[in-house]
């Protein structure tokens, strides 16, 4: 018998989470077991200007940590002043993978 993990996050916005969840839980029919954790979404209460302490965000229900990676981003361009460079990444990782040759 063939059994389907699946994950589901949301933000929910009352005190009634398994009512917010439902009708996605609905869409996956047959439930074997379901656990339900919920945990508060925090932020940082300053952007770090002032005392050079910079702080993400916690993760939120975005698929594939979209917002902490922006998160990760903005905060690099505080500490830095400048953007974060792609171009630069790719070359080093190039350059690693030649190590190897």
């Amino acid at each position: 018998q063939w059994y389907l993990r699946s994950v589901r996050e949301a933000v929910v916005s009352t005190q009634s989470t398994g009512a917010e969840l439902e009708p996605g839980l609905r869409l996956l029919g047959p439930v074997v077991e379901k656990f339900v954790s919920v945990s508060d979404i925090m932020a940082p209460t300053s952007d770090g200007s002032d005392d050079n302490v910079f702080i993400s965000s916690s993760f939120d229900a975005t698929t594939h940590f979209e917002t902490t990676c922006e998160d990760i981003i903005k905060i690099y361009e505080k500490i830095t002043g400048e953007p974060f460079d792609f171009a630069k990444l790719d070359k080093k990782l190039e350059e690693f993978k030649n190590l190897g040759e």
